[in-house]
């Protein structure tokens, strides 16, 4: 559900940005504060998770936690509307790391590959199906406050359907409430486990990777620089989002199912081969879609469902090597570090950059510097994880026991 919040983001900013009297970087700006506030919490959500029930908590933080979405929708200024979002962030940064810490236990190595891009296939599905109706919604007063509403009830809706349905392969015992001297044993523990993670040279380079990734930016900026740049209306230039998901999920889809191929056939590489190609392909795709200028949403529809197909790659990939070459009990921290930490706060720099220099240079411009430029260089810097990834692997396997359901 965090992936539809920034669905709603994306295409009911033309709406909130003419409601509150807002620029382009206003864009970057709510971006950036849900990121930070995602990356200050995943850490202490995953030790929650491995404290209590991780059922109990994710049905929390990906479900109850919209009640502060539903908040947002009813914000009187921007000001307001960025804090409550922002909390509503602070919640969901817990979601991720968890669900893929699960996934990590019930799936054996060379299965990885698949049941993540079956999982983002399906994130990609309510990103999707969610954009069109938060975009028809652009022809009603105040539709943009209908979509956060919509979206945190549905959040609601989550929530009890984790609680009943969600089988969790670990057994966590009942704990009782926390001691001062209980929550610093914690707090010694994460850092223990942190300092084993950042040993591991792979997960070092990994955050790296993430760090410098610009791809992100091109799906929160592409609906405005749309309507900006090319003068398309709001619910016209939402229509993009539909082919960009659904390459998404072809993109999850059939990328689990290559890499898993590729990791067998090369065990010591071919991640890290489509890791490469996924990133070098997006960039020159990004900057083509970035140069043309036509007149019909098809052209762009097209380009767009590309560099979907193209990003659901990176997910795909870069999961099943964090998986790779780090303990199981670790992951959750891993995920927490790597996915809603490093990259969620270079995720909101990127988005503060871009609407800056959106303002300064034209988002047309910024977004060639941050989306194919930087892309281009991190796909090409990637090849430094060869090495590493075939030594961390290798070790990985003889110290891990995997959960198998059933």
């Amino acid at each position: 559900m965090d992936n539809a919040e920034n669905s709603i983001t994306t295409v009911m900013f033309p709406l909130m940005r003419d409601a509150f009297g807002l620029s382009a970087a206003a864009l970057g700006t709510i971006t950036a504060v849900a990121k930070v506030a995602g990356a200050a919490t995943s850490v202490p959500w995953a030790m929650l998770g491995r404290r209590y029930s991780r059922r109990s908590v994710l049905a929390i933080c990906s479900g109850f936690w919209g009640v502060w979405i539903i908040a947002a929708g009813t914000s009187t200024n921007f000001t307001a509307f960025l804090v409550l979002y922002s909390i509503g962030a602070a919640g969901f940064a817990g979601s991720g790391a968890i669900a893929l810490e699960i996934l990590g236990d019930v799936y054996a190595d060379h299965h990885r590959g698949r049941a993540t891009g079956i999982l983002y296939a399906g994130v990609a599905v309510i990103t999707g199906a969610s954009a069109p109706v938060f975009g028809s919604l652009a022809h009603f007063d105040n539709g943009w406050r209908y979509g956060y509403l919509l979206s945190g009830t549905v959040c609601l809706m989550v929530g009890v359907l984790v609680l009943v349905f969600l089988d969790d392969p670990r057994h966590q015992p009942a704990r009782h409430a926390p001691r001062r001297g209980d929550l610093a044993a914690e707090v010694r523990k994460a850092g223990d486990g942190l300092r084993e993670l950042l040993r591991i040279r792979s997960f070092r380079y990994l955050l790296a990777q993430r760090l410098f990734s610009g791809q992100n930016v091109m799906m929160t900026f592409g609906i405005v620089f749309l309507v900006e740049e090319r003068g398309f209306s709001t619910s016209t230039a939402a229509v993009a989002a539909v082919p960009f998901s659904l390459g998404y999920v072809v993109g999850t889809l059939l990328g689990g199912r290559v890499l898993d191929r590729l990791h067998l056939a090369l065990p010591r590489s071919g991640r890290v081969v489509m890791l490469q190609v996924s990133q070098l392909g997006f960039a020159a795709i990004a900057f083509v879609t970035l140069q043309i200028t036509a007149e019909n949403i098809a052209s762009y529809a097209a380009l767009f469902a590309m560099l979907g197909l193209l990003q659901g790659q990176v997910p795909v990939v870069n999961r099943p090597l964090v998986m790779a070459v780090v303990p199981p009990h670790l992951r959750a921290m891993a995920f927490a570090v790597s996915v809603y930490l490093v990259e969620s706060l270079a995720y909101g720099g990127y988005a503060l950059l871009t609407g800056y220099l959106g303002d300064q240079i034209g988002l047309r411009s910024s977004l060639v510097l941050i989306t194919a430029g930087l892309t281009a260089a991190n796909g090409l810097a990637s090849a430094a994880l060869y090495r590493p990834y075939a030594r961390d692997s290798a070790e990985k396997p003889h110290r891990e026991i995997t959960i198998h359901a059933g």
